[in-house]
């Protein structure tokens, strides 16, 4: 995987971080998108080949979805999300953003995942 994929995937965990809480249904199913999202990350163990897969199957069936809510919620809470959001979801959304960083570092070098990356951005 290159450069540009990590830096990609921190900007994204970060921008994550900042709309970590919301209001009503749509955190709640942003919230579900990244949690499904991280165990596809977590897929594998240290098998960066079967994390391709796994991320490469998410990737494909919810980006649009996922990227429609994180936009709405971004636009609803800019930079600050309301604290008492952060605190019902802060820890998930942590949590989530680690496995996602965690396996782009382990995986920032194989050619499969790489691949998948490539074939799947936006």
């Amino acid at each position: 995987m290159t450069f540009k994929h990590l830096a990609a995937a921190l900007s994204i965990a970060f921008t994550l971080g900042a709309c970590g809480g919301g209001a009503g249904g749509d955190v709640d199913a942003f919230v579900k998108l990244d949690t499904e999202k991280a165990a596809a990350f977590e897929a594998g163990g240290e098998d960066c080949v079967a994390k391709a897969k796994s991320v490469g199957d998410w990737r494909k069936a919810n980006t649009a979805n996922y990227k429609a809510l994180q936009k709405k919620l971004n636009d609803q809470f800019g930079k600050e999300p309301p604290k008492d959001m952060m605190e019902k979801h802060g820890a998930t959304m942590k949590a989530n953003k680690k496995a996602v960083i965690d396996a782009m570092f382990k995986c920032t070098k194989n050619e499969a995942f790489s691949k998948m990356m490539d074939e799947t951005k936006d």
